[in-house]
């Protein structure tokens, strides 16, 4: 088993979703309502930039990562927000 966790503007959250379903994920936990944050980036009226946010976490089988993964791939830098899509995948020692 796998865990995938994705950190996606808004605007990508209905394709991530639907990515995930076809890949065979069997389900996730979807965090609405997020905000990014880019530390770094150029200081904007006293603050950093933010934008909206999303954030999908899963355990899931390898094959079905790697599917969400391939098809998720496209999407790396076509959103309207930069950075928008970040897939982070790690090895489970256990889920109950």
């Amino acid at each position: 088993m796998k865990q995938l966790t994705i950190f996606c503007s808004s605007d990508l959250s209905d394709t991530v979703r639907d990515v995930l379903v076809r890949a065979g994920v069997a389900g996730f936990l979807k965090v609405p309502h997020a905000v990014g944050s880019k530390p770094g980036a150029t200081w904007q009226h006293g603050r950093y930039p933010t934008w909206d946010a999303e954030m999908f976490v899963a355990s899931a089988e390898a094959e079905a990562v790697k599917k969400a993964v391939e098809g998720l791939e496209q999407y790396v830098g076509e959103c309207d927000v930069e950075p928008c899509l970040r897939i982070m995948v790690s090895a489970l020692e256990a889920v109950y």
